[in-house]
């Protein structure tokens, strides 16, 4: 009934896998756990591997990095039943009864988000506070407002899909650099007139990146906005769903594109101290990222 994928990409799964485990188990269902490494260090692969150990649980190592659309489409292929939910592998579990409380959305033609909640709390090491502020305030919404654009507000860190709909729209693994796959995936669904239903069942986002780290990712997932332009011809449904995007299509309707580019060279050092140091402002965030966008 129910195959359970995850996409492994050097984090250590064991606890995530032992309460997924621990509960299906008691629900009587037919199912399976599938774990998909993504050609990780080999000191993740000795301790994930010996998961499959475990009744019902597949260890998959992969010697070469297949990307982040790759894998997941990988494990597609290789699921054997008729219902798949996806997590990202720096995941914990938020409560007892989460895959029970998607199994009445296991349905033909379903497609089902359940969010990502941060620990409430600040992390410790203060160079992570951009990381978990952006967390906070961007990315931990509940269904009543992911709801009001249910194919906009996709990710792919917590959801359960019909297979039949994975198999018409998969994740476009032309895309190898960091970020925007899922957004392009919410949005190819839209185009074939399928809705994302969205619950209140999430799971909690671990591994909190360095503000370093951080800043790069999102440097890369610009460049990847790019790329998605260029391969579907400045497609206005993906800019639309975009908000980064609509910004830089007001600036350049304003002709400020250029100032934005040389405000962006004057300011960057000075931002990016601000948003590594202990208390980052989202807003000097976002214009680092339009300076950046701008930039290319």
């Amino acid at each position: 009934m129910l195959s359970i994928c995850i996409p492994i990409y050097n984090f250590d799964v064991t606890s995530l896998v032992q309460s997924l485990h621990s509960e299906v188990e008691t629900l009587g269902i037919v199912y399976e756990i599938l774990l998909s490494d993504n050609a990780s260090k080999d000191e993740f692969g000795k301790v994930n591997s010996l998961l499959s150990r475990l009744p019902n649980v597949s260890y998959i190592q992969h010697e070469t990095n297949l990307g982040r659309s790759g894998n997941r489409n990988h494990l597609l292929r290789t699921a054997q039943y008729p219902f798949l939910l996806f997590m990202d592998c720096d995941s914990m579990v938020s409560k007892n009864d989460y895959i029970r409380d998607y199994l009445p959305h296991c349905v033909t033609e379903s497609i089902c988000l359940g969010g990502r909640v941060y620990f409430p709390e600040k992390p410790q090491d203060k160079n992570q506070m951009l990381h978990w502020k952006v967390g906070r305030r961007r990315e931990s919404h509940p269904a009543q407002v992911r709801s009001r654009n249910p194919n906009n507000s996709f990710m792919s860190s917590n959801f359960l899909i019909d297979k039949n709909i994975f198999n018409t729209v998969q994740f476009d693994e032309r895309l190898q650099e960091y970020g925007n796959e899922d957004t392009l995936f919410g949005i190819e669904l839209k185009k074939k007139g399928i809705t994302v239903t969205h619950i209140d069942n999430p799971l909690y986002h671990l591994g909190l990146e360095k503000a370093e780290t951080f800043i790069s990712k999102t440097e890369e997932a610009i460049g990847s906005y790019r790329k998605i332009n260029l391969l579907y011809n400045n497609d206005p449904v993906f800019i639309d769903a975009c908000k980064i995007l609509r910004v830089e299509k007001r600036i350049k309707k304003w002709h400020l594109a250029k100032c934005c580019k040389y405000f962006f060279i004057l300011t960057r050092k000075m931002m990016y101290r601000h948003l590594t140091g202990k208390n980052p402002n989202l807003f000097v965030f976002d214009l680092y990222k339009i300076g950046y966008l701008c930039s290319f």
